[in-house]
């Protein structure tokens, strides 16, 4: 079972955020190394590289992802029956909200910390007196498209998080209703799956005091770090 689009969408928007970054920069490094460097550090102080990268769209892609685990919750609490879903308390929904809020802040505060470790390499050039071309290499190298924020172990993990909150959202709504049935479902590929998707695959259908009980598996982690696969309700 796939898990709407992800959120694929984020990481190639914050890769085009990014690169416009950089792009405004080579501009920038030539009037900065052009002062003293007294004026270098009051200038600095007022460089805001993550506000930035809010004017280009971060808050608008933020919002987006808020949308999309919003959209998550309202598609698993959907699973349930009228019945089922007047029985759910209003604090399970606002638990998944709060965390929802610690993911997009887990989000925010990784563009944040690139931010700040750009303007501190962009600096760290100028005062050493490297030239433009060689300050914008180093920029292009280690802080371009490809790197920190939208780095291929980037993505996995923020999909990742994103598959475990789906699940996460699936415990709390079936949290009242431990005799409901799941059934591991995903790709079957006995050369890519892991030795435990493998073994979970093969599974009946099981409550989710029956999964956890497994071991080798459990219901929000499924079979580990990426792992392509779903406990759905049967």
């Amino acid at each position: 079972m796939s898990k709407l689009a992800n959120l694929d969408f984020y990481n190639k928007e914050i890769e085009n955020i990014q690169q416009q970054l950089i792009d405004k920069l080579d501009n920038l490094v030539v009037g900065l190394g052009r002062v003293s460097d007294t004026e270098l550090m009051q200038i600095a102080k007022q460089i805001d590289f993550f506000a930035e990268m809010e004017t280009l769209g971060f808050t608008k892609l933020m919002n987006r992802v808020g949308k999309t685990f919003d959209d998550e919750i309202a598609r698993v609490f959907a699973e349930l029956s009228k019945r089922e879903l007047g029985q759910v308390s209003a604090a399970s929904i606002d638990a998944l909200r709060e965390l929802k809020n610690f993911e997009m802040t887990y989000l925010t505060n990784g563009v944040r910390q690139y931010s700040d470790q750009l303007k501190t390499a962009m600096l760290r050039g100028i005062i050493t007196g490297e030239s433009n071309i060689q300050i914008m290499n180093n920029i292009n190298t280690t802080f371009g498209v490809g790197t920190y924020i939208s780095s291929s172990e980037t993505s996995f993990l923020i999909n990742d998080a994103f598959s475990r909150f789906s699940n996460a959202s699936r415990a709390k709504a079936y949290e009242q209703f431990p005799e409901v049935k799941f059934k591991y479902v995903g790709i079957d590929d006995p050369k890519t799956n892991r030795e435990v998707c493998r073994r979970a695959l093969k599974e009946p259908p099981l409550t989710r005091e029956e999964i956890d009980a497994l071991g080798y598996v459990d219901f929000t982690n499924r079979g580990g770090y990426n792992c392509r696969h779903d406990w759905v309700r049967v």
